[in-house]
């Protein structure tokens, strides 16, 4: 098996794409914009933080670009976080 671009080689989606105590978030879905993926990952560090102001703010950015693989995508990765 070949490792997607941006992976480790073996990580599958939802695993990280490098070590953990970095911070690197997990690969984003194909198919998905890049970009989409990062406010996605700001949300969810929002969330970890409990900033409210910020999880309102990245809200408003993502409805304005977020498709249902978008937003799948963001209800992956909240959960991932527990």
């Amino acid at each position: 098996m070949t490792a997607a671009p941006g992976t480790a080689a073996g990580a599958g989606s939802g695993e990280l794409a490098g070590p953990g105590d970095l911070g690197w978030a997990p690969a984003g879905p194909a198919g998905i914009d890049p970009s989409v993926c990062e406010t996605v990952e700001q949300i969810v560090r929002a969330v970890r933080d409990g900033d409210d102001a910020a999880i309102r703010t990245l809200l408003v950015d993502l409805a304005a670009v977020a498709d249902t693989a978008a937003l799948l995508y963001l209800r992956e990765r909240l959960y991932a976080t527990r």
